[in-house]
């Protein structure tokens, strides 16, 4: 069995929030199945379960804010007896823009509260995978918190949802081939619109190469007779 997390914020005030990113996905994949969130107060967490194609599935929402998230996901390791390889972590990322998703294993939080206390509670333990959505770009310094905290522009909505969609598919993905086949596939795509062309200057008339006579030095100048 697998266990994917998606990292956000409980409140109803903070669902459209970038820093909800997680939220979304997960939600998603229980919507693909079919499948319907029970609430498990002693594990912090809203919790699916999901018969993918690839066997069962944990989906999960922890309730406890982004920044004690590993509070609920090494409770649910433990309840189900799950290692961290297999677990999957989907979360925000402003280092990436909106548009591009990134599959890493294992490796440092990045700055990601809700990364740094998972790997906190799980004893220092890096070994797990993550989907990094991307919500940049990032704006820095202290506005970083409000920008987090705040919804995509509605002229982003569709490229939202294609980001989301994309983040699906790599999850079933990873489920079926592993990190390396889904990382391959998946890190390199941008799904931001290709800017558009330079426009195309109109052609100079005449001969532009031809040489320039050169100004007789023996005729008068203006206003000389």
């Amino acid at each position: 069995m697998k266990l994917v997390v998606g990292l956000g914020n409980p409140e109803l005030r903070y669902m459209l929030t970038r820093h909800n990113a997680g939220f979304w996905v997960v939600d998603r994949i229980a919507t693909k199945y079919g499948a319907s969130y029970q609430r498990h107060k002693d594990l912090q967490s809203d919790i699916a379960k999901v018969q993918a194609e690839s066997g069962p599935l944990l989906v999960a929402k922890p309730q406890t804010y982004m920044n004690l998230s590993g509070r609920a996901v090494q409770s649910i390791l433990h309840w189900y007896k799950m290692e961290t390889e297999d677990l999957i972590v989907v979360h925000d990322d402003v280092a990436l823009p909106l548009g591009k998703i990134r599959i890493q294993s294992g490796g440092g939080a990045g700055g990601q509260h809700g990364i740094e206390n998972t790997i906190q509670m799980l004893g220092g333990a890096k070994n797990f995978d993550r989907i990094k959505i991307g919500v940049g770009p990032d704006p820095g310094g202290d506005r970083r918190a409000d920008y987090v905290l705040s919804p995509i522009p509605d002229e982003d909505s569709e490229l939202k949802e294609k980001v989301l969609q994309m983040a699906v598919e790599a999850i079933s993905l990873w489920l079926q081939e592993g990190p390396k086949s889904a990382a391959n596939r998946f890190n390199g795509m941008d799904l931001r619109p290709s800017p558009p062309p330079p426009p195309v200057l109109p052609p100079v008339s005449g001969d532009a190469t031809a040489e320039r006579s050169e100004p007789d030095p023996q005729a008068p100048l203006c206003g000389e007779a």
